[in-house]
């Protein structure tokens, strides 16, 4: 077998491998199916950052809410509070009230209650200053791509329009009031006077 028998047999494997590659790169995901995992993803990526930061400003709540589990009973709040201040832990994301097996002195509850009190109204006034400081322009401007070129791009794919449009809706713009419906403001408890 000569040099020129071998090269008569075709490409080489690299060659090949390189044109399936290539072949491969023209199978890619389809635009449309791109453009909508990228909003859910930036979608996903806000949601959690809000988290995050919520998480770090709800946390002198948290230890207010320990202080007066440590100084009461689950029943104590009726001298001190207008009202029960047990969501507060589920909205908060406390952990399990560890109760006193004996409630501390009215006067030292009231102190305690207080200082929820105004914990819970700092982290309303944070929470609020950060939801109003987001900047949703980015996802919006992805939603009104998405929108618009979402069914074109799939119908190109598909050669359908009917099959495009099928199962679409549109996304919709986030606003402010979306972030503080995930994410709401604790209710502030009201002392008795």
């Amino acid at each position: 077998m000569t040099d020129h028998d071998s090269e008569a047999e075709g490409p080489s494997f690299e060659v090949q491998d390189r044109e399936f590659q290539q072949m491969l790169g023209m199978f890619d995901t389809p635009a449309f199916a791109r453009r909508g995992r990228e909003v859910e993803g930036l979608l996903d990526r806000l949601k959690e950052r809000c988290r995050i930061e919520r998480g770090e400003r709800l946390d002198m709540v948290r230890m207010r809410l320990s202080q007066w589990a440590a100084a009461a009973t689950p029943e104590s709040w009726t001298d001190v509070f207008q009202g029960p201040i047990e969501p507060l832990w589920a909205l908060a994301e406390a952990p399990a009230p560890n109760w006193s097996s004996s409630p501390a002195s009215r006067f030292r509850r009231r102190g305690i209650a207080r200082d929820l009190v105004a914990s819970v109204a700092r982290f309303n006034q944070r929470w609020e200053q950060f939801v109003e400081g987001l900047r949703l322009d980015t996802y919006n401007r992805m939603v009104d791509h998405f929108n618009r070129y979402y069914v074109l791009e799939k119908e190109m794919v598909l050669g359908s329009s009917r099959l495009a449009t099928r199962h679409f809706a549109p996304k919709s713009f986030l606003v402010v009031d979306d972030v503080r419906g995930w994410f709401p403001l604790l209710p502030v408890p009201t002392l008795l006077t």
